[in-house]
């Protein structure tokens, strides 16, 4: 039998404060198919048990500076190390994730140069590669030898369906199989802590998805992927436990907290599936998409709220973007600052998933997670060589939503209280790395690579060795801004 008095008792108080309003006005719409969220003292609510679904260790999550600017990257990666940062990430020129930057780095001393005086032992790395998972693993491999210093952990940020997605770069699905057993396969040689892999639902979330949509996006790509690897000898059981989730985190707060909680209860459900208990690993990045650069001083409120709440929902590493378009030195200290903030004083770490019997938080993870995995099952059944060849399935209502939201978009700093003097915005051109492709070279192996990228092999010679030519195709979800077309 339920106990329904708390709720009654609550509900007289509600009634009262509303003096005669209707009490549906407190209900929060989830805004995925327009769905009321159910009260958070409603009494189902309050007669389940907390559900938990935070990180699975105790502890910080990694505090991630990009190193995204090979002029200056080393003095960068150094001085964020220096003051607070606890992992660096590799983000790579034309990523999905550089918006606008990245590493041209594309040789073994040119890495070496971007990161001279880090010591590769001494925090976790990052690698965001774009559409070269494999060749810059082993780049990084070959410096790892040439320096004769193991990196203390490798992520491999590595989706080619969300590359193809976003930029429309892509692999033929043959040889993208090869290059992702290769990596899978390379990564496990190196012995190292890690991952491998991720599906990124960043991607999704840069061109307007809804939360629910993000979260399905990313289980899409983590099917398609692990069924890529099966149909070439990596079988589940050996895919799964190197791979990872990239997903953002926006001001929305409850959202973005339900959503990440969301996410562990689904890569459960699904590894379930394969008679695996899996912790998943999450990597989050707050979104680039609900920056406003024409009053800059407003996202720090925003990045605040981002980064906390993915703390609270239990991100494992925390990439803060910097405030600026320019990403200044200044930039860069605050994003660290905001990191600093949370775990030095806010104690934000010290509880594992502390929206666990939240009643509004569980609620809304509960809605995510059905809605998510409903629309995962309308395109699971998408062929891997679909997803690589043709748009994706989900992105035309990903973009419909985008529409739909952004027309009813309030955006403090641009659409509200504008400054009188807006920041003129001036993004610098974007970088470039120059890769020619030739033929597969039958047989070539990840230890190959590492070699040939040791003996000076540029990253261009190492997509060359390995595989057909990509194919460049229209980016369905390029990554947007919200605030870009107010400003000058």
């Amino acid at each position: 039998m339920i106990d329904t008095g708390a709720y009654d008792t609550w509900r007289a108080l509600a009634d009262k404060a509303l003096a005669g309003a209707p009490f549906e006005m407190l209900r929060t719409p989830v805004p995925d198919g327009g769905r009321a969220l159910t009260h958070p003292l409603d009494p189902l609510i309050l007669a389940k048990p907390a559900t938990y679904a935070g990180r699975a260790v105790l502890g910080r999550w990694d505090v991630v500076q990009r190193v995204d600017w090979t002029q200056g990257a080393a003095p960068q990666a150094r001085e964020d190390l220096e003051n607070g940062a606890t992992a660096l990430a590799l983000v790579f020129a034309g990523a999905p994730s550089s918006h606008g930057r990245g590493l041209t780095a594309d040789s073994v001393e040119a890495l070496d140069a971007a990161l001279k005086g880090v010591r590769l032992d001494g925090c976790p790395l990052y690698v965001e590669p774009g559409a070269f998972g494999l060749e810059a693993l082993a780049l990084l491999a070959a410096l790892a030898r040439r320096r004769g210093t193991a990196p203390a952990a490798i992520h491999v940020a590595s989706d080619p369906f969300a590359v193809r997605a976003a930029t429309g770069l892509a692999r033929a699905a043959r040889d993208t199989a090869a290059t992702l057993a290769e990596t899978v396969r390379g990564f496990g040689a190196l012995g190292l802590a890690g991952t491998a892999f991720a599906a990124d639902g960043r991607v999704a979330a840069e061109a307007g998805a809804s939360p629910a949509e993000e979260l399905a996006f990313a289980l899409v790509d983590l099917h398609a992927t692990v069924t890529l690897l099966d149909s070439v000898g990596v079988p589940p059981l050996q895919s799964l436990p190197v791979g990872a989730l990239c997903l953002s985190a926006s001001q929305e707060q409850i959202p973005t907290i339900a959503k990440l909680r969301a996410a562990r209860a689904l890569h459960r459900l699904y590894s379930e599936a394969f008679g695996l208990d899996l912790p998943v690993r999450l990597h989050v990045t707050t979104l680039n998409r609900m920056l406003a650069f024409s009053d800059p001083q407003t996202n720090l409120l925003r990045l605040a709220i981002a980064a906390f709440s993915a703390g609270v929902g239990g991100a494992d590493a925390l990439t803060v973007l910097p405030f600026d378009a320019a990403a200044t030195p200044f930039g860069r200290r605050m994003a660290r600052n905001l990191q600093t903030i949370l775990l030095e004083e806010s104690h934000v770490d010290a509880m594992a998933d502390p929206g666990a019997g939240s009643g509004a938080i569980e609620a809304y993870t509960e809605e995510i997670a059905r809605a998510a995995w409903q629309i995962f099952q309308e395109h699971a059944a998408t062929p891997p060589a679909a997803l690589l060849e043709g748009p994706h399935p989900m992105a035309a209502g990903i973009l419909a939503c985008a529409a739909a939201l952004d027309g009813e978009r309030t955006i403090v700093g641009v659409t509200k209280h504008p400054p009188s003097a807006p920041t003129h915005t001036e993004l610098p051109p974007a970088p470039t790395l120059a890769l020619a492709h030739g033929r597969a070279a039958e047989g070539t192996t990840f230890a190959a690579l590492a070699a040939a990228a040791e003996g000076g092999a540029t990253l261009a010679d190492l997509v060359a060795a390995f595989a057909e030519p990509h194919t460049h195709s229209p980016a369905p979800l390029a990554p947007t801004r919200a605030s870009a077309a107010h400003e000058s």
